[in-house]
């Protein structure tokens, strides 16, 4: 059924108007969903939400390559200065990646079974709080074995052409003379910034990925809120409309049979629509219904 064929105008012909009127609940759900979903422009939420989780992890490599200066380790390779920063942002970036990846399989297990159980879609319709509560609660677990899982693998040995490939980079990023131009003119301009800004601005910088993953977080349970909100108003419209219109049905016929009642002709046709052998003989009245009980016998 589509959402075109039954709309809450219903300016169509009878046929539609008694159909809407016999809708069980359930279809007046669905039918509330369809038109929700026509006006609250899911994909743009929904793409607002992932730039916001996506922007936090690079945040968190940019905020570690400024912070930290010491030497590292990265695929099994020590480095040092200006590439030492970059590996630094680039384990942070990374490790931020993967925890929010190993929190998206956890998301995308739950949609996919809100999507073979009712009982889950009408749960997450009707606490959408608690809902997204669980989800973080389940994803904890999911960073939990994410951090393990990195642990472990800086343990282990990186095969030889990343180890020369990473060399080759820190060498490069080191030694190459506009990087480092770059880098002086930078902190020539962090001279001069007021220590005020400088704190502030660290301050900023340090809380970006946690503030970008809230903003999401935030975003997408205010759109959940309004999506009910809207929901709410779309069934309960159905449903008024639903009940006005049967009334009004009830209310036609009425009138309809009042109007037809009104003619003597009418009435003495109802009359023997309800009694046809009224003024047939007793006899003849006898017979035709011992030939009905017969016809019954054959069948």
């Amino acid at each position: 059924m589509q959402i075109s064929d039954i709309s809450p105008n219903f300016q169509g012909r009878r046929d539609r108007i008694d159909e809407l009127i016999n809708l069980d609940d359930q279809s007046i759900r669905e039918i509330a969903y369809l038109k929700t979903a026509q006006k609250t422009d899911e994909k743009k939420h929904r793409r607002i939400t992932n730039t916001l989780i996506a922007a936090a992890p690079v945040a968190a490599g940019i905020g570690a390559a400024v912070f930290n200066k010491g030497r590292t380790k990265i695929f099994s390779k020590e480095v040092s200065g200006l590439a030492a920063r970059a590996a630094h942002g680039l384990k942070a970036g990374a490790l931020w990646g993967a925890t929010l990846g190993a929190v998206g399989l956890v998301g995308l297990a739950k949609n996919a079974l809100s999507k073979t159980s009712p009982e889950v879609r009408k749960f997450d319709r009707e606490h959408p709080v608690l809902s997204i509560l669980t989800l973080l609660a389940a994803g904890v677990g999911a960073i939990a074995l994410t951090g393990k899982a990195a642990a472990k693998l800086g343990t282990v040995e990186a095969p030889k052409f990343l180890r020369k490939g990473t060399e080759k980079v820190a060498k490069f990023l080191n030694t190459n003379k506009h990087l480092g131009s770059v880098k002086n003119s930078a902190k020539t301009l962090l001279a001069k910034v007021p220590s005020a800004l400088k704190e502030a601005g660290a301050a900023a910088l340090d809380w970006a990925p946690q503030i970008l993953l809230l903003g999401g977080f935030f975003h997408s349970l205010g759109h959940s809120s309004a999506v009910n909100r809207e929901f709410s108003k779309n069934y309960n419209e159905l449903k008024e409309k639903q009940l006005n219109l049967s009334k009004a049905r009830q209310r036609e016929l009425q009138l309809e049979n009042d109007f037809y009642r009104q003619d003597a002709g009418n009435r003495e046709d109802l009359t023997l629509v309800k009694d046809p052998l009224r003024d047939l003989p007793e006899e003849v009245t006898e017979r035709i219904n011992e030939l009905h009980e017969e016809e019954i016998a054959d069948d």
